[in-house]
């Protein structure tokens, strides 16, 4: 997952359904085609048409020695093609639109970037053209040559109100089309994460050990707490934290104070006593707490409350602090498991939350939150760095530690049991993850590699 463990919100996807349904979403659309541009580029790039029957409006035969692949740079939509037209070969780029029209709605006769478009591919052919140099691009017109029944399958998964849009199909595809997709969106979100952590570790003075600060904190909140937790890091600076590592009251009352916890009237001796040691601290470091407001509790099992996460950093930071950074060197799960593994101090044995009594019991992190931090603190830490200073190996090892962690246990990872596609390792949960909200939620089926399989099957 990293920082996305649960699938994007069912407000989310609403207002997905209920922009795809809006009359002014399909007024967007050109009544003749009532799709997107790109289903176009994808039909000409994949040759899903007749090419037996592929003539330029002048009547010239055109054979398609390489359609050219989609690019999302500026310019003309395909590149590198290879077209025959009345005998004569041609080799450059290929534009694609509804309307041959919108190729002056979009400003391309006064762009030399296309000057040299050897073949324009519309769906209607309204007018002719023009490049910047005056030339007279050749024209094909695409809408008697396609299969209605591939525009049908399209229209389906754009509209379809299932948890996934090809639920009811992709039981059909093959092993190795799912496998090769999901290794693409791994890599697509190790790259994404790896650009945020060097962002953020820029943003921290180039500081190693503080950006772990932050990751590690903003992984012990989960889903829920991550935003408070990342204002707590930004509080209170990892250094003078390490200063107090030595006495366990001073450093969760530096924990506690600049999480904004503290200022209420308690009724436990511990708690005033954390209040006076943070009085103390905050005047001596100039420090102001972030706000309290931000913290949440509902709905979250006891185990998971903010106050027994920090507690447990304050253990992480007394137990590991001056060897934090074997998180990065450590290569054996079962080591950085163990390192990760602390307990609260003894006041929680009996409370979730200040001034609440709970049975007796040690709060110890748990084997789910220790593999959450790993997923979503050490794995981005280790790709971020590793590639700021320059250390393949740190980045490989990121994997490596991905693919020896078990799946994650989430709603998404459920949905897509129930489709018949497991997570073996963390690897490729968060394959899956990445999948479910970044393609299939926005209706990405035609940068999935299993959308694109169903879209380029023959009609039944």
């Amino acid at each position: 997952m990293i920082n996305e463990a649960l699938p994007v919100g069912a407000s989310t996807l609403q207002r997905a359904y209920e922009f795809l349904e809006r009359p002014e979403h399909d007024v967007l659309l050109d009544p003749s085609f009532p799709y997107r541009e790109e289903l176009l580029q994808f039909i000409w790039e994949q040759g899903l048409f007749d090419r037996h029957g592929l003539r330029t409006v002048d009547g010239e035969m055109v054979e398609v020695v390489h359609a050219g692949t989609i690019q999302a740079n500026s310019g003309p939509d395909l590149v590198d093609a290879t077209v025959r037209i009345g005998g004569q070969l041609w080799a450059g780029t290929v534009e694609v639109h509804v309307r041959a029209s919108e190729w002056y709605a979009h400003g391309h006769h006064t762009d030399p970037a296309y000057d040299n478009v050897v073949l324009h591919a519309v769906w209607v052919h309204d007018m002719d053209v023009r490049t910047s140099g005056g030339g007279r691009p050749p024209a094909v017109v695409l809408k008697d040559l396609v299969d209605p029944q591939r525009l049908t399958v399209f229209a389906d998964l754009m509209k379809r109100k299932a948890w996934v849009p090809c639920e009811g199909q992709v039981a059909g595809v093959g092993e190795k089309v799912v496998d090769d997709q999901l290794e693409q969106v791994l890599r697509e979100r190790l790259e994404r994460k790896t650009a945020e952590v060097q962002a953020l570790h820029e943003r921290l003075g180039s500081d190693p050990l503080l950006t772990l600060h932050h990751l590690l904190l903003r992984a012990m909140g989960g889903k829920v707490n991550a935003e408070p937790f990342s204002m707590l890091a930004h509080a209170l600076p990892i250094k003078a934290l390490l200063k107090v590592r030595d006495d366990a009251v001073r450093t969760e009352a530096l924990l506690f104070g600049q999480a904004g916890l503290l200022q209420v009237d308690f009724l436990d001796e511990y708690p005033r006593l954390l209040q006076q040691e943070h009085a103390l601290l905050a005047r001596m470091h100039g420090l102001r707490p972030a706000p309290v407001a931000a913290w949440k509790f509902g709905r979250l099992r006891p185990s998971a409350f903010p106050s027994l996460r920090i507690a447990q950093y304050a253990q992480l930071i007394m137990q590991q602090g001056g060897s934090l950074m074997d998180l990065l060197e450590l290569d054996d799960v079962h080591q950085l498991t163990a390192l990760l593994n602390v307990t609260a101090s003894a006041y929680w044995d009996t409370h979730h939350r200040f001034d609440q009594l709970s049975p007796e019991a040690p709060k110890r992190l748990g084997a789910d939150a220790v593999e959450h931090i790993l997923i979503n603190a050490v794995v981005p830490l280790r790709l971020g760095l590793g590639r700021s200073l320059g250390r393949k190996h740190m980045s490989t090892s990121a994997v490596e530690l991905l693919r020896q962690l078990p799946p994650e246990r989430n709603v998404i990872m459920r949905g897509w049991a129930s489709l018949g596609i497991q997570a073996g390792d963390a690897a490729r949960s968060q394959a899956l993850i990445e999948l479910k909200n970044h393609a299939c939620a926005l209706r990405r089926c035609l940068t999935c590699g299993i959308g694109r399989d169903l879209l380029k099957r023959p009609s039944p």
